[in-house]
């Protein structure tokens, strides 16, 4: 009896999908950008990995920091492939000279507050590294963090309703051994169900 609770997780993230529960999540990628595309202070380019889409960056203002590092405030603009907004707080990029005109990315947290679409509500935590070539104006970082993602209405009336369903709730409240492998018949079959309510 004590693989219910696991069981019943499993089955509700394949039939739900995460959001569903407000989960948090493991996300990484990397972002390329140009320097200056739309004028000096600002880049633009593209998202990979869990957050892909397009993405810019303004530079707000510059100024030296610690240990002959620069330190720039700048403001993100970022929308996933499916047409997402991704609210992004002001953040603070700390570079250091290591050839002339190209700066290594000595810390660069990023937070996620809200945006639109899956991404409303949510909350998160990033951090990126990389470096800025400005010969070439050329940014290349790699992000990674977690996201966690509010639970919409809708969502929670789907779970109401698979925890209501009589086949889901035979299936969870059976022990662990009992349960047999759910095909990826039935798990669409479940989907597509959930889908017309």
């Amino acid at each position: 009896m004590h693989f219910t609770k696991p069981v019943l997780a499993a089955i509700l993230f394949l039939c739900l999908g995460l959001s569903a529960f407000g989960q948090c999540v493991h996300v990484g990628g990397g972002i390329i950008t140009n320097v200056g595309v739309i004028s000096a202070d600002r880049t633009l380019g593209t998202a990979t990995g869990d957050l892909s889409g397009a993405i810019g960056v303004q530079i707000v203002s510059q100024s030296p920091g610690p240990g002959g590092t620069t330190v720039l405030m700048v403001h993100h603009f970022w929308v996933t492939e499916s047409g997402d907004t991704i609210f992004v707080d002001p953040a603070q990029l700390t570079a250091k000279l290591v050839a002339p005109n190209l700066f290594a990315i000595v810390t660069y947290p990023l937070s996620v507050s809200g945006g639109t679409g899956k991404f409303k509500g949510a909350t998160g935590k990033l951090k990126a590294i990389g470096e800025v070539d400005f010969n070439d104006g050329q940014v290349g970082l790699r992000y990674s963090g977690r996201v966690c993602f509010a639970t919409s209405d809708d969502d929670k009336d789907a779970a109401a309703v698979t925890h209501s369903d009589p086949g889901v709730a035979a299936n969870v409240a059976a022990p662990a051994e009992q349960v047999r492998p759910v095909s990826n018949v039935v798990l669409a079959r479940e989907r597509r169900r959930l889908a017309q309510l």
